[in-house]
C-alpha cells in the first residue's frame, strides 16, 4: 500500500506524540508540518523529514497532501477542520472534535457537505484489551449489561494556562471515559457529578476542578461511575470495568513492563507513567486503520457524527458538575 501523505496542524504536545507514532509507520507519511510556533513545526519537521511553515494554506492548497492530522488546540478544532473539509482533504483530529455543540455541529456539517472522511481521535477504542471487551460484550458474554466503572487518573497536572482554556475536566481529560462509557454499554440518558479542588488551589479562582466523580444512568438501565483526578504519586491510572449478569471485564495495564521486583522493599513494580506508555499500540492502530480505510474506501471510525455524541456527553457532565445538577444529557445537548 503507497504511505499516505499527510500535513500535521499543530505541534505542541499531542503533535509531538502523534510524531513519534507516525515516524515508525509504513502506512503513513508525513511531508508538512504546520504550527504558529515556526520553533515547534521546525523542531517536529526534521524529526519526520517534512517541511515546517506557520501557514495553514501551505498544507491545504498542497495537492500532494491526501489528508492532514490536527492536533491544535481544542479552540480551534472546529475552524481547521472545516478550512480542511472545504480544501477537500481527509482529517484525524485530535479528541474532542470541537470545543462546543454548536461547533460541532457546523464541522459536522462541514464534512458532510464536502464528503471528506474525518476520524476523531478516541485511541482507546483501538487499544487491544477495549477492542477484545467491546467483541466480547457484543457476542452476549457478559449477558445484560448492569454496570460501567472508569477512573482516569494523571501523574501531574498540566499548566494553568492550559486548564483554563481546556473546557473543564470532564469535558478535557473525562471524555475518554465518557467515550468508552458510550462504545461499551450505550447513551447515557442522565449524568451528576461532584468535584473538588484538591491539587491545584488556583483553579478555584476559575471555577475549576482538579477532582471529580461522576454518576451516570444508562438509557439501557445500567448504571455507572467515574473518578477523574489531576494527581498521582504512583503513575498513569486507567481503569476500565463493565459489569454484566454473567460476569465482570476489567482493563488495567497495572505495570510498565510485566515484571515485579522482590527485594528488601518487599515487591515492586513500575507504572505507565503517561499516556503514550499506556497506550502506544493505540494510538498506532488508529492512525493504520485511518490511512488503511482511506485507501480502501471505507468509512473511518469514530467519525465525526459519533464523536459529537460523546462532546455532547461531556458537555453534559461538565455542566452538572459546575451547577450541582442532574442533567438530562438529551434534553441538554439535542440531538444533529
Amino acid at each position: 500500500m503507497k504511505a499516505l501523505n499527510m500535513a500535521m496542524i499543530g505541534a505542541g504536545r499531542m503533535g509531538q506524540a502523534h510524531a513519534r507514532v507516525l515516524a515508525g509507520l509504513a502506512e503513513c507519511r508525513v511531508s508538512r508540518v504546520i504550527d504558529t510556533s515556526a520553533d515547534n513545526a521546525r523542531r517536529v519537521a526534521e524529526e519526520l523529514g517534512a517541511r515546517a511553515s506557520t501557514l495553514l494554506e501551505d498544507a491545504l492548497d498542497d495537492p500532494a497532501v491526501d489528508a492532514v492530522v490536527v492536533t491544535t488546540p481544542t479552540p480551534t478544532h472546529a475552524d481547521v477542520v472545516e478550512a480542511a473539509a472545504r480544501a477537500g482533504k481527509a482529517v484525524f483530529v485530535e479528541k474532542p472534535v470541537a470545543d462546543g455543540l454548536e461547533a460541532g455541529r457546523r464541522v459536522v456539517q462541514a464534512v458532510e457537505r464536502a464528503g471528506v472522511p474525518c476520524q476523531v481521535g478516541f485511541q482507546r477504542r483501538y487499544d487491544p484489551a477495549y477492542r477484545r471487551a467491546k467483541e466480547m460484550i457484543e457476542r452476549g458474554e457478559l449477558g445484560r449489561v448492569e454496570g460501567f466503572r472508569a477512573v482516569g487518573r494523571d501523574p501531574h497536572p498540566p499548566s494553568l494556562d492550559f486548564l483554563k482554556t481546556s473546557g473543564g475536566l470532564l469535558l478535557d481529560m473525562g471524555i475518554h471515559d465518557l467515550d468508552a462509557a458510550r462504545f461499551f454499554v450505550g447513551e447515557v440518558a442522565e449524568v451528576y457529578a461532584v468535584g473538588g479542588t484538591l491539587i491545584e488551589p488556583e483553579l478555584r479562582h476559575y471555577g475549576l476542578f482538579d477532582t471529580a466523580v461522576a454518576t451516570l444512568r444508562f438509557e439501557g438501565g445500567a448504571v455507572g461511575t467515574l473518578e477523574v483526578a489531576l494527581r498521582t504519586a504512583y503513575g498513569y491510572d486507567i481503569r476500565t470495568e463493565v459489569l454484566g449478569e454473567k460476569g465482570r471485564i476489567h482493563i488495567e495495564r497495572d505495570r510498565r513492563p510485566d515484571l515485579t521486583l522482590y527485594d528488601e522493599r518487599g515487591g515492586n513494580f513500575d507504572r505507565p507513567r503517561n499516556f503514550e506508555q499506556r497506550f502506544p499500540e493505540a494510538y498506532a492502530a488508529e492512525m493504520v486503520a485511518f490511512a488503511r480505510n482511506l485507501h480502501a474506501g471505507k468509512p473511518v471510525t469514530p467519525d465525526v457524527r459519533d464523536a459529537w455524541y460523546s462532546l455532547r456527553l461531556a458537555k453534559a457532565a461538565q455542566h452538572a458538575l459546575e451547577t450541582g445538577q442532574v442533567v438530562r444529557v438529551r434534553e441538554f445537548g439535542g440531538e444533529l
